[in-house]
């Protein structure tokens, strides 16, 4: 979470966006914790516009004047929620791509990773299909601002891949947005309640991992 003291890693390395500016003086890390799980819970489970800044305060248990004092507004706090769900998969890939395996294993396992989160962590599955269809328009800009900082992540790693040998010489970042596009797409189906989105999920890894491998392949 850029902006946040307490542990989480900036998406990229580089120069950031100006989402989220503030930092803070955290003298209680688990408070900023609370409010960050409370605010996932609630938009993941309500949406954006059904949740209210006082929903979450109750939920984390803090007073309403601390929640403003983390973050000055919902839109805020919804980009923090997402930024760490977003940085949680790009520290995964990271760690399998310094495993050295080859190129399809590393496709195999990120996306496997990523599509079996969405059977077992249902409120990260409905957060994730929130940002690839936002409620609020007014949103869309920040949270593309925010999704420009993970395609450069993902396209670093992919420049690495490609480097080294592991796929072919990619522009890394259209490469990086059309996998993400393609991971969006099926997150939005596979996070349904019927027999299409639990093939989605049961298959969705396997599927775009060969796809994308026969893409990227040297």
């Amino acid at each position: 979470m850029h902006g946040l003291r307490g542990g989480v890693r900036p998406l990229t390395s580089g120069t950031f966006s100006p989402i989220i500016e503030r930092t803070f003086d955290m003298s209680e890390p688990a408070v900023l914790e609370r409010i960050v799980e409370a605010g996932k819970k609630l938009f993941a489970r309500q949406g954006f516009h059904a949740t209210g800044m006082r929903d979450i305060a109750k939920l984390a248990q803090v007073s309403i004047g601390s929640l403003y004092h983390y973050f000055r507004s919902k839109d805020e706090l919804f980009l923090a929620v997402v930024r760490r769900a977003l940085e949680e998969r790009l520290v995964q890939a990271r760690e399998l791509l310094k495993q050295g395996l080859p190129g399809p294993a590393i496709l195999q396992e990120v996306l496997t990773t990523y599509f079996s989160g969405l059977a077992e962590e249902p409120e990260t599955a409905q957060l994730l299909s929130r940002v690839w269809a936002p409620e609020d328009p007014a949103l869309w800009k920040k949270l593309g601002a925010l999704l420009e900082e993970y395609a450069q992540a993902i396209a670093e790693i992919l420049a690495e891949a490609s480097r080294t040998g592991a796929i072919r010489p990619v522009h890394p970042l259209l490469t990086a947005y059309a996998l993400l596009g393609m991971a969006g797409a099926i997150t939005l189906r596979a996070t349904q309640k019927d027999a299409v989105a639990e093939e989605f999920r049961r298959l969705g890894a396997k599927e775009l991992a060969e796809l994308a491998w026969h893409a990227l392949r040297p």
